[in-house]
């Protein structure tokens, strides 16, 4: 994977929830932050999955009265 495909979560809302220890923007952890442009694809691909991209929200679809 070339390096020039960069994937981030980051929202630009960066602030700490000192309850849970997570960013309330993107939801990694400080250490995944401060480490995320080291990781390799797959290392973030695993860490988004756990975030929830690349899941299909469900969505109520009205029939068609045709």
């Amino acid at each position: 994977m070339s390096n020039e495909f960069y994937v981030t979560p980051c929202k630009s809302i960066c602030k700490i929830n000192g309850d849970s220890g997570v960013c309330i923007g993107c939801g990694r952890t400080r250490e995944e932050i401060a480490h995320w442009s080291s990781y390799t694809h797959d290392e973030r691909m695993i860490i988004m999955k756990r975030l929830g991209y690349g899941i299909r929200k469900k969505r109520n679809k009205k029939k068609s009265l045709l």
